[in-house]
């Protein structure tokens, strides 16, 4: 099965070479693609100088943003709005979008793009549509959340597994169906200290970007430390499991490309593993029964 597990490396900051000409102070560092296995996201941690700016410019992919640290302005269509720390926006498919920086510090944000960009000299999925016609306002979404755009607050959490399979889980998913997505879920996670999540797989792709405190992350045969700036992608059906390690609570930001399914969507091995068991135990009783094993039908 497909995995990737690294750390972000802030000196691999660079021009996007899809992006010279038509951006000032705008670096990116791609953290999963297809050179690791993903066929379905890219997934970015970009950053902004002071004064930078992105051309106007349109995909034929969807784009979720969320905001670490510093202040973006982002022209989506034709609203303006002010993203700072913790604030997130959808930019979707087809959709114009340009990003400024007016502020005094870098902006920093992380950035999903699916499905994923095509590779250079392949089908051109971005088109630059020249300079950007910035209103005289805008409106900022960190307190005045508007469709696909705000601020992050831990509500509305997912409904919770059952205790065998999980305790002191809370996943908070604030870009979805509801708000326009329709290529990828984003969310944040929290693991309280003794948190676990028994292993399981999904018929998708996810990945996690460490914000704060521990956990390790077991995937197929391997165990991994997951810190700040730590990430993991796993690949569909993919095996994984978490246990939260340390003195404070393990925080992360995660995505799922495609979207989750209805129905389905997670494999818990604990429950199939009692169905297992339980196979073997009647194959068990019935051959001591009949005195030999039971014919193989043809």
């Amino acid at each position: 099965m497909h995995y990737y597990v690294g750390k972000f490396d802030a000196a691999r900051f660079t021009e996007p070479i899809l992006y010279a000409g038509h951006c000032d102070g705008f670096e990116r560092v791609s953290l999963i693609n297809r050179e690791v296995g993903s066929v379905h996201a890219e997934a970015c941690i970009s950053r902004l100088a002071p004064g930078g700016q992105i051309a106007a410019c349109v995909h034929a992919f969807e784009k979720g943003i969320y905001v670490f640290e510093g202040e973006i302005e982002v022209l989506r269509a034709d609203e303006c709005l002010r993203l700072s720390a913790d604030g997130y926006a959808l930019i979707p498919y087809a959709t114009s979008h340009a990003i400024r920086n007016r502020g005094t510090h870098t902006a920093r944000w992380f950035e999903l793009l699916s499905p994923q960009p095509k590779p250079s000299r392949a089908f051109a999925d971005s088109f630059f549509t020249g300079n950007a016609a910035w209103p005289s306002a805008c409106v900022d979404a960190t307190r005045n959340p508007v469709k696909g755009a705000g601020l992050f607050k831990p509500e509305n959490p997912i409904p919770q597994q059952s205790a065998v399979l999980q305790q002191g889980l809370t996943v908070y998913r604030f870009m979805e169906r509801n708000l326009g997505a329709t290529c990828f879920f984003m969310m944040r996670g929290e693991m309280s200290v003794g948190a676990f999540r028994t292993r399981h797989d999904h018929p998708i792709e996810e990945f996690y970007l460490g914000l704060s405190g521990e956990a390790m992350m077991d995937i197929e045969a391997e165990s991994f430390h997951l810190g700040p700036g730590d990430f993991a992608w796993t690949g569909v059906g993919t095996s994984h499991a978490f246990r939260q390690v340390g003195n404070e609570p393990f925080r992360w930001l995660e995505t799922q490309t495609p979207q989750f399914p209805a129905q389905h969507g997670t494999r818990n091995y604990v429950e199939w593993e009692k169905l297992r068991r339980l196979s073997s135990s009647d194959s068990i009783i019935t051959r001591t029964s009949s005195g030999a094993s039971p014919e193989r039908p043809l």
